[in-house]
């Protein structure tokens, strides 16, 4: 037995996403522009100029970095810098996987490239605020203190010949340069000269 659908009423279109129509003359064609007049040309050409300011979007412009931000921007770039530097860490030394070690070393020197670039182009108020962040534990000078030492360490030169400081006093009095013989013998060859030595 079929229903007779007359009866029910239609339901509505949803005519949220249709294109409105056009408006037309009344002839059903677009009405005509009409030609300016001189006077009205000129007119428009001043306030089209200075008269006239231009709008400017003001989500276009950047906004300022408050405290809050610079510090919030900071730790984000320092998190990719360290994800970046564990993933290096971690391929490091393994030659089946050459090309993602390129990839992750990339991606290292960049991260690590926009830190140092952020903190460069912080204002001084900004550097400041980010400096009492990083540095906002004291130093630790208990045990200078305690030994009445300079807290600043020993200048060191690094230009000009140095003393080996891993070499003992009878390595330092004998003379190498003439020793052109080559280490030759097993383990066994070892033990037995040290036990000679003793």
């Amino acid at each position: 037995m079929s229903e007779d659908r007359s009866d029910k009423p239609r339901p509505k279109r949803n005519n949220r996403n249709r294109r409105p129509r056009r408006k037309s003359g009344a002839k059903g064609g677009p009405k005509p522009k009409m030609e300016a007049s001189a006077g009205q040309r000129s007119s428009d050409a001043q306030n089209n100029g200075a008269g006239k300011k231009r709008r400017s979007n003001s989500n276009r412009k950047p906004k300022a970095l408050t405290p809050a931000k610079v510090l919030l921007k900071y730790e984000n770039l320092m998190e990719q810098y360290i994800q970046t530097r564990n993933k290096l860490f971690h391929l490091f030394g393994r030659e089946k996987k050459q090309k993602q070690m390129e990839k992750v070393k990339r991606n290292y020197d960049k991260a690590l490239g926009d830190l140092r670039s952020y903190e460069s182009k912080l204002n001084d108020w900004q550097k400041e605020v980010l400096d009492k962040k990083i540095n906002a534990y004291p130093e630790d000078r208990e045990y200078s203190k305690n030994n009445n030492l300079e807290p600043t360490g020993d200048i060191v030169s690094f230009t000009g010949e140095f003393e080996d400081p891993h070499l003992l006093p009878t390595q330092k009095s004998e003379n190498w340069a003439a020793d052109t013989e080559e280490s030759t013998g097993t383990m066994e060859d070892y033990q037995r000269y040290k036990e000679e030595m003793r």
